[in-house]
């Protein structure tokens, strides 16, 4: 399955996605991937489904659009809206439908 379809991330949950910012990069966990219900409507993606990510750096980065790249993933530009904040993280969530 491709990098851009709920089993092509699935295959990578728990793992770790460089993810440019300027000049550096700082790292996100794949924590969850959960499919939504499938749709009917005609030019929708068939089966939408979100992404959560955490990342143990303290600043939060804006909603916008990232380039995620991980080993055997490849690389791919995600949007990412800041959703919490945990003790050991920010928490980010991508909604692909």
């Amino acid at each position: 399955m491709g990098a851009g379809t709920y089993e092509g991330f699935a295959g990578h949950l728990h793992g770790t996605f460089s993810v440019a910012i300027g000049q550096g990069t700082v790292e996100m966990t794949l924590v969850q991937a959960t499919k939504g219900k499938p749709r009917e409507w005609e030019g929708l993606r068939k089966e939408p489904f979100a992404l959560i990510f955490k990342c143990a750096n303290a600043v939060v980065l804006p909603q916008r659009t990232y380039p995620f790249e991980r080993q055997g993933f490849g690389k791919m530009d995600i949007f990412i809206v800041p959703v919490g904040r945990e003790r050991d993280g920010v928490i980010y969530q991508a909604v692909f439908n």
